[in-house]
């Protein structure tokens, strides 16, 4: 895993390597510039050019650029910088002055490679006057982009912008911060560097994961072994509206890995779906008008032996399905995967019933199912997603799987980022598709933060597994499912 900080949690760790370590800021700025002219240069070698401008700000990210530039002339590169900020911080003034080479007053457009030091993570809002100007002139010129820590106008923490610089290369400075992953971050960042330059943080409690975080949960199996060693997962899902949304999730627990998979649907569609999924045991459940009902005597047949139960996909909204839920959280002692529809009601009839719940419980809401979960705004969910679904685990003793570009987990204490997927899943019915994958993996007694955090990984890999075969804009849910071994296999290697 990989650490990721918070703009805030960067400045205390700044601030602590510098005060309590005792390593002097400009000695930070000297690292950093090196860093930023380290990979400057290897643009340079690629595209075989040798002109350089640096775009400088006025605060210690514009430090950062004279610097590096100052390096890269020493190198024998041609190098100009364009400042263009009124005032400068102490440490920018300082390097500004050890620059010696060629500055402009406006921006020229015939480098080969630009570095932007314009912003750095604390900048907030939208830019203005001659900022938004630099930043327009340097997404429209030609040459390769290189971001000082983050590409300038992007907000450190959400990673929204309203303009920011395209860059091609970001040098992220110390530790990745979450703008870089979040939002507009996988768009306009281009190739993440992180460097380290000797900033320690304390504490992090947010991780981005990796391939390998995930390899110990799928270890060889024991030749003496036998389905009842991996878990039962039970999917209860659908509606006469919603007819596919129970098969694509018993199809991907089927092929996540789950001795038994239980596929319980709405009467209505029973006939419909008989040997769709063969290995799947098939499960009529009481429903009315085609919509799953509240009824407690098969709940507690169905609930027996189970280990994961996921309800929501597909289900449509209803009082129903609330009470379906309600019951489970009071009743059920596996783990409660709740989804879509799910969650939906929850919003609808009363997330209270999410507290002192008797099993463990993961809700996977996109941001505005998650808004209506926590009844928050649609806008602070994608300026502040992190902050609210931390909050909303501890509050509920819940695992939160926020869906997005980058799908955050958490139990309210660790944080984990998902940055492996692919634009193809945003398609109806891969959420659907991850519903079956993690409550397979939980069913295998996996806790809920790494199940969670395995399923939203494996359904980015498959994914991109599928676009590569499909094309982007071709992959549909059935597709990723197909791709789910392949997606585990590579976990083994």
């Amino acid at each position: 895993m990989e650490k990721v900080l918070t703009c805030a949690q960067m400045r205390a760790a700044d601030e602590y390597t510098i005060r309590t370590l005792g390593v002097p800021s400009q000695e930070l700025m000297e690292r950093a510039g090196a860093a930023i002219a380290e990979e400057t240069e290897k643009l340079l070698k690629e595209c075989g050019g040798n002109r350089v401008l640096a775009v400088c700000g006025g605060g210690n990210n514009g430090g950062d650029g004279w610097c590096a530039a100052r390096l890269l002339l020493e190198k024998g590169y041609d190098v100009s910088v364009l400042s263009i900020a009124d005032e400068l911080s102490p440490d920018c003034a300082v390097q500004r002055e050890k620059y010696v080479g060629k500055t402009v007053q406006t921006f020229a457009g015939d480098a080969d490679v630009v570095i932007d030091a314009i912003f750095g993570t604390g900048f907030h809002g939208e830019p203005q006057g001659v900022f938004a100007e630099a930043i327009r002139n340097i997404n429209r010129s030609r040459a390769k982009v290189v971001s000082a820590d983050i590409p300038s106008g992007l907000s450190g923490d959400s990673g929204l912008c309203a303009l920011s610089v395209r860059a091609d290369v970001t040098v992220a400075v110390g530790e990745l911060k979450t703008g870089l992953l979040l939002a507009n971050g996988a768009d306009v960042c281009g190739k993440i560097v992180r460097k380290d330059i000797g900033i320690s943080a304390e504490e992090c409690h947010i991780w981005r994961t990796q391939a390998q975080d995930f390899a110990p949960l799928f270890p060889p199996r024991k030749k003496n072994s036998n389905k009842g060693n991996f878990g039962k997962a039970v999917i209860l899902a659908g509606s006469l509206r919603y007819s596919g949304a129970p098969l694509l999730s018993a199809g991907a627990a089927l092929r996540a890995g789950c001795g038994y998979t239980c596929l319980a649907l709405p009467e209505e569609l029973f006939s419909a779906c008989i040997g769709k999924f063969p290995e799947a045991i098939l499960t009529r459940a009481p429903s009315e008008k085609g919509v799953l009902r509240f009824d407690e005597s098969f709940l507690r047949s169905l609930t027996a032996g189970a280990d994961c139960i996921a309800v929501g996909m597909g289900c449509g909204v209803s009082r129903g399905v609330y009470d379906i839920l309600c019951f489970l959280l009071r009743e059920y002692k596996g783990t409660l995967l709740v989804d879509a529809d799910g969650i939906n009601s929850l919003a609808a009839f009363g997330v209270q019933a999410l507290e002192n719940a008797a099993c463990k419980v993961i809700v996977t809401p996109h941001p505005k199912e998650f808004s209506r979960l926590s009844d928050s705004d649609f806008y602070d969910v994608l300026e502040n997603g992190i902050s609210l679904a931390q909050s909303f685990a501890k509050q509920y003793g819940c695992t939160v799987l926020l869906k997005g570009n980058t799908t955050v987990i958490t139990d309210g204490e660790t944080t984990l980022l998902n940055t492996e997927g692919t634009p193809a899943l945003a398609k109806g019915g891969s959420g659907d598709v991850l519903s079956g994958i993690i409550a397979a993996i939980a069913a295998r007694g996996i806790q809920p933060l790494q199940a969670a955090a395995c399923g939203a990984f494996l359904l980015g890999r498959a994914g991109l597994y599928a676009a590569r075969e499909k094309g982007e804009y071709s992959v549909i849910g059935s597709d990723v499912t197909d791709k789910l071994p392949q997606a585990i296999l590579s976990l083994q290697v």
